[in-house]
Protein backbone atom coordinates (compact mmCIF):
# COMPACT_ATOMS: atom_id res chain seq x y z
CA UNK A 1 0.00 0.00 0.00
CA UNK A 2 1.39 3.35 -1.04
CA UNK A 3 1.78 6.09 1.58
CA UNK A 4 -0.55 9.06 1.11
CA UNK A 5 0.89 11.94 -0.84
CA UNK A 6 1.54 15.02 1.24
CA UNK A 7 -0.96 17.72 0.31
CA UNK A 8 0.65 20.92 -0.88
CA UNK A 9 -0.71 24.39 -0.23
CA UNK A 10 -2.66 25.60 -3.25
CA UNK A 11 -1.06 28.06 -5.62
CA UNK A 12 -2.50 31.56 -5.52
CA UNK A 13 -5.67 32.24 -7.49
CA UNK A 14 -5.75 34.09 -10.79
CA UNK A 15 -7.34 37.07 -9.05
CA UNK A 16 -4.50 37.18 -6.52
CA UNK A 17 -1.93 36.91 -9.28
CA UNK A 18 -3.59 39.80 -11.10
CA UNK A 19 -3.47 41.95 -7.97
CA UNK A 20 0.25 41.34 -7.61
CA UNK A 21 0.94 42.12 -11.27
CA UNK A 22 -1.23 45.26 -11.07
CA UNK A 23 1.32 46.61 -8.61
CA UNK A 24 3.99 46.63 -11.30
CA UNK A 25 2.43 49.86 -12.59
CA UNK A 26 1.88 53.26 -11.02
CA UNK A 27 -1.80 53.07 -11.91
CA UNK A 28 -2.14 49.73 -10.13
CA UNK A 29 -0.30 50.97 -7.04
CA UNK A 30 -2.66 53.91 -6.79
CA UNK A 31 -5.73 51.76 -7.40
CA UNK A 32 -4.79 49.21 -4.71
CA UNK A 33 -3.08 51.74 -2.40
CA UNK A 34 -0.17 49.31 -2.06
CA UNK A 35 3.23 48.42 -3.52
CA UNK A 36 5.61 45.47 -3.88
CA UNK A 37 8.62 44.55 -1.77
CA UNK A 38 10.73 41.86 -3.44
CA UNK A 39 13.48 39.49 -2.32
CA UNK A 40 13.80 37.38 0.80
CA UNK A 41 15.92 39.82 2.83
CA UNK A 42 13.72 42.81 2.04
CA UNK A 43 10.53 40.89 2.84
CA UNK A 44 12.00 39.74 6.16
CA UNK A 45 12.87 43.36 7.02
CA UNK A 46 9.37 44.47 6.07
CA UNK A 47 7.78 41.86 8.32
CA UNK A 48 10.03 42.88 11.24
CA UNK A 49 9.20 46.58 10.82
CA UNK A 50 6.21 48.59 11.96
CA UNK A 51 4.71 48.72 8.48
CA UNK A 52 1.39 47.43 7.12
CA UNK A 53 1.74 44.17 5.18
CA UNK A 54 -1.19 42.86 3.14
CA UNK A 55 0.17 39.58 1.75
CA UNK A 56 3.37 37.53 1.58
CA UNK A 57 4.35 35.03 -1.12
CA UNK A 58 7.37 32.74 -0.83
CA UNK A 59 8.82 29.83 -2.76
CA UNK A 60 8.59 26.42 -1.12
CA UNK A 61 12.34 26.58 -0.47
CA UNK A 62 12.29 30.04 1.18
CA UNK A 63 9.00 29.66 3.08
CA UNK A 64 10.44 28.09 6.27
CA UNK A 65 12.53 31.20 6.97
CA UNK A 66 9.43 33.44 6.85
CA UNK A 67 6.84 31.29 8.64
CA UNK A 68 7.51 32.60 12.13
CA UNK A 69 7.49 36.25 11.01
CA UNK A 70 4.17 35.91 9.18
CA UNK A 71 2.69 33.92 12.06
CA UNK A 72 3.58 36.70 14.51
CA UNK A 73 1.53 39.05 12.35
CA UNK A 74 -1.35 36.58 12.19
CA UNK A 75 -0.92 36.24 8.42
CA UNK A 76 -1.08 33.35 6.01
CA UNK A 77 2.13 32.70 4.11
CA UNK A 78 1.32 31.91 0.46
CA UNK A 79 3.71 29.20 -0.73
CA UNK A 80 4.24 29.06 -4.49
CA UNK A 81 6.63 27.53 -6.96
CA UNK A 82 9.80 29.47 -7.76
CA UNK A 83 8.68 29.80 -11.37
CA UNK A 84 5.34 31.35 -10.40
CA UNK A 85 7.05 33.67 -7.93
CA UNK A 86 9.39 34.93 -10.66
CA UNK A 87 6.43 35.47 -13.00
CA UNK A 88 4.77 37.62 -10.31
CA UNK A 89 7.91 39.62 -9.61
CA UNK A 90 9.46 42.56 -11.44
CA UNK A 91 12.87 40.96 -10.89
CA UNK A 92 14.35 38.95 -13.74
CA UNK A 93 14.67 36.12 -11.24
CA UNK A 94 13.10 35.86 -7.79
CA UNK A 95 13.20 32.44 -6.14
CA UNK A 96 12.68 33.63 -2.56
CA UNK A 97 9.81 35.98 -1.66
CA UNK A 98 7.73 39.04 -2.37
CA UNK A 99 5.19 40.95 -0.31
CA UNK A 100 2.39 43.44 -0.83
CA UNK A 101 2.97 46.39 1.48
CA UNK A 102 0.30 48.91 2.41
CA UNK A 103 0.78 52.66 2.43
CA UNK A 104 1.99 54.65 5.40
CA UNK A 105 1.68 58.40 5.84
CA UNK A 106 4.77 60.04 7.35
CA UNK A 107 4.43 63.27 9.31
CA UNK A 108 6.68 66.24 8.54
CA UNK A 109 9.32 66.51 11.26
CA UNK A 110 10.29 69.89 12.78
CA UNK A 111 13.67 71.33 11.82
CA UNK A 112 15.90 70.97 14.88
CA UNK A 113 19.43 72.09 15.64
CA UNK A 114 22.00 69.48 14.67
CA UNK A 115 19.62 67.66 12.34
CA UNK A 116 19.41 67.60 8.57
CA UNK A 117 16.48 67.37 6.18
CA UNK A 118 17.39 66.20 2.69
CA UNK A 119 15.39 67.76 -0.15
CA UNK A 120 15.26 66.28 -3.66
CA UNK A 121 14.41 68.58 -6.55
CA UNK A 122 13.19 66.57 -9.56
CA UNK A 123 15.32 63.43 -9.07
CA UNK A 124 13.99 61.29 -11.92
CA UNK A 125 16.10 58.14 -11.80
CA UNK A 126 14.56 55.46 -9.52
CA UNK A 127 17.98 53.94 -8.83
CA UNK A 128 19.29 57.30 -7.66
CA UNK A 129 16.29 57.83 -5.41
CA UNK A 130 16.68 54.40 -3.81
CA UNK A 131 20.40 54.96 -3.30
CA UNK A 132 19.77 58.37 -1.75
CA UNK A 133 17.26 56.84 0.69
CA UNK A 134 19.89 54.30 1.68
CA UNK A 135 22.47 57.08 2.18
CA UNK A 136 19.99 59.10 4.23
CA UNK A 137 19.45 56.06 6.44
CA UNK A 138 23.21 55.48 6.81
CA UNK A 139 23.97 59.09 7.77
CA UNK A 140 20.99 59.59 10.06
CA UNK A 141 19.08 62.15 8.01
CA UNK A 142 15.87 63.23 9.77
CA UNK A 143 13.64 63.06 6.67
CA UNK A 144 13.61 63.30 2.88
CA UNK A 145 11.31 65.80 1.19
CA UNK A 146 10.74 65.31 -2.55
CA UNK A 147 9.31 67.55 -5.23
CA UNK A 148 6.15 66.23 -6.95
CA UNK A 149 8.25 65.57 -10.07
CA UNK A 150 10.71 63.31 -8.27
CA UNK A 151 10.42 59.61 -9.11
CA UNK A 152 7.63 57.74 -7.33
CA UNK A 153 9.26 56.15 -4.31
CA UNK A 154 7.01 53.02 -4.35
CA UNK A 155 8.36 51.83 -7.71
CA UNK A 156 10.05 48.42 -7.49
CA UNK A 157 13.42 49.88 -8.57
CA UNK A 158 13.39 52.45 -5.76
CA UNK A 159 12.34 49.89 -3.16
CA UNK A 160 15.05 47.46 -4.30
CA UNK A 161 17.79 50.11 -4.41
CA UNK A 162 16.89 51.42 -0.94
CA UNK A 163 17.68 47.99 0.57
CA UNK A 164 15.00 48.41 3.23
CA UNK A 165 15.81 52.04 4.09
CA UNK A 166 12.37 53.18 2.94
CA UNK A 167 11.10 51.55 6.14
CA UNK A 168 13.14 53.87 8.37
CA UNK A 169 13.51 57.22 6.60
CA UNK A 170 10.40 59.42 6.50
CA UNK A 171 9.73 60.49 2.91
CA UNK A 172 7.26 63.21 2.03
CA UNK A 173 6.22 64.98 -1.18
CA UNK A 174 5.88 68.77 -1.02
CA UNK A 175 5.95 71.82 -3.26
CA UNK A 176 9.57 72.82 -2.69
CA UNK A 177 9.45 76.64 -2.95
CA UNK A 178 6.79 76.78 -0.21
CA UNK A 179 8.57 74.20 1.95
CA UNK A 180 11.94 75.96 1.66
CA UNK A 181 10.42 79.38 2.31
CA UNK A 182 8.95 78.03 5.55
CA UNK A 183 12.27 76.42 6.48
CA UNK A 184 14.00 79.78 6.11
CA UNK A 185 11.28 81.48 8.13
CA UNK A 186 11.88 78.91 10.88
CA UNK A 187 15.57 79.83 10.97
CA UNK A 188 17.00 76.86 9.13
CA UNK A 189 19.92 77.16 6.77
CA UNK A 190 19.03 76.09 3.23
CA UNK A 191 22.00 74.69 1.34
CA UNK A 192 22.05 73.58 -2.26
CA UNK A 193 24.45 71.52 -4.36
CA UNK A 194 25.43 73.62 -7.40
CA UNK A 195 28.37 73.88 -9.81
CA UNK A 196 29.44 77.40 -8.86
CA UNK A 197 29.22 77.52 -5.07
CA UNK A 198 31.62 77.41 -2.12
CA UNK A 199 34.21 74.63 -2.11
CA UNK A 200 32.95 72.16 0.47
CA UNK A 201 36.51 71.03 1.21
CA UNK A 202 37.42 74.52 2.47
CA UNK A 203 34.49 74.94 4.78
CA UNK A 204 34.96 74.16 8.44
CA UNK A 205 31.35 73.05 8.58
CA UNK A 206 29.99 72.15 5.10
CA UNK A 207 26.45 71.80 6.36
CA UNK A 208 25.69 74.12 9.26
CA UNK A 209 23.98 72.83 12.39
CA UNK A 210 22.28 75.89 13.84
CA UNK A 211 18.49 75.84 13.86
CA UNK A 212 18.46 72.78 11.64
CA UNK A 213 19.67 72.55 8.07
CA UNK A 214 18.18 71.62 4.74
CA UNK A 215 20.35 70.21 1.94
CA UNK A 216 18.90 70.31 -1.57
CA UNK A 217 20.02 67.96 -4.35
CA UNK A 218 18.92 68.75 -7.90
CA UNK A 219 17.98 66.96 -11.09
CA UNK A 220 20.59 64.63 -12.60
CA UNK A 221 20.87 66.68 -15.83
CA UNK A 222 19.68 70.20 -15.01
CA UNK A 223 20.54 70.69 -11.36
CA UNK A 224 18.36 72.84 -9.13
CA UNK A 225 15.40 74.72 -10.56
CA UNK A 226 15.48 78.53 -10.54
CA UNK A 227 12.68 78.66 -7.97
CA UNK A 228 14.60 76.42 -5.60
CA UNK A 229 17.91 78.23 -6.13
CA UNK A 230 16.19 81.47 -5.12
CA UNK A 231 15.50 79.90 -1.70
CA UNK A 232 19.12 78.95 -0.91
CA UNK A 233 21.03 80.61 1.88
CA UNK A 234 24.29 78.91 0.89
CA UNK A 235 25.56 77.33 -2.32
CA UNK A 236 27.88 74.34 -2.07
CA UNK A 237 30.13 72.76 -4.69
CA UNK A 238 32.11 69.54 -4.64
CA UNK A 239 35.42 70.50 -6.32
CA UNK A 240 36.32 68.77 -9.56
CA UNK A 241 39.88 67.62 -10.24
CA UNK A 242 39.33 65.69 -13.47
CA UNK A 243 37.30 66.12 -16.66
CA UNK A 244 33.93 64.54 -15.81
CA UNK A 245 31.04 66.85 -16.61
CA UNK A 246 29.06 66.09 -13.47
CA UNK A 247 28.54 63.69 -10.56
CA UNK A 248 25.80 61.14 -10.19
CA UNK A 249 23.14 62.54 -7.84
CA UNK A 250 23.55 59.65 -5.42
CA UNK A 251 27.35 60.04 -5.34
CA UNK A 252 27.09 63.80 -4.75
CA UNK A 253 24.60 63.21 -1.94
CA UNK A 254 26.94 60.74 -0.25
CA UNK A 255 29.90 63.15 -0.41
CA UNK A 256 27.89 66.03 1.04
CA UNK A 257 26.33 63.92 3.79
CA UNK A 258 29.74 62.63 4.77
CA UNK A 259 30.98 66.22 4.92
CA UNK A 260 28.04 67.13 7.15
CA UNK A 261 28.81 64.32 9.59
CA UNK A 262 32.53 65.10 9.65
CA UNK A 263 31.74 68.79 10.14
Amino acid sequence: MNSPTQQKAPEVTRAEQKRVRDLHSKKGRREHNAFLVEGGKSVAELLAADWPVLAVYASHEAAPSLRDATARRGMRLHEVSASLLTSLSTFESNDSALAIAGQRAWSLQPLRAGELTLVLDDIRDPGNLGTILRLADWYGVTQVVCSPTTAEWQTPKVIAASMGSFLRVPLLVRELPEFLAQARADGAEVLGAVLDGENTHRLGQPVAKTAGAVLVIGNESHGLSDEVQAMLTRRLTIPRFGQAESLNAGVATGILLDGWRRG
